[in-house]
């Protein structure tokens, strides 16, 4: 089953700047496959093969290109336990802000969902 949140093409204007529309595509991209990762019980610690078996899932393709090594640091990271309200105000910002604009942070709310969230370029 294929799902995806869009790609930069899409969702934002035309114009855009192209590193801008790469940078959405691999947090995009990225918050897809740590989403089925962490739904597989995966943490930042899955191997590449399963990487880009997540990967090939994710983008419904029989044959798919291969992750560029910023995007499976990406994965990793956006694999990383999620913050919450519970976490120190500082580090959520240290977290939030090192990851933007291609990582997207794991968050969870006070009911447990976890989300991950993506930044959208203004």
């Amino acid at each position: 089953m294929k799902t995806d949140i869009g790609t930069a093409r899409h969702f934002l204007p035309p114009n855009t700047p192209s590193e801008v529309c790469h940078e959405f595509n691999r947090s995009a991209l990225t918050a897809t496959i740590a989403a089925r990762a962490v739904a597989l019980g995966l943490s930042s610690d899955l191997s590449d093969v399963q990487m880009a078996g997540l990967a090939q899932l994710v983008r419904d393709k029989k044959q798919s290109r291969p992750l560029s090594p910023e995007t499976k640091a990406a994965v990793r990271a956006a694999l990383r336990p999620a913050l919450s309200a519970e976490n120190d105000p500082q580090q959520v910002a240290a977290a939030v802000f090192s990851s933007l604009p291609g990582t997207p942070v794991r968050v969870r709310d006070s009911a447990g969902r976890e989300y991950f969230l993506v930044a959208v370029p203004a």
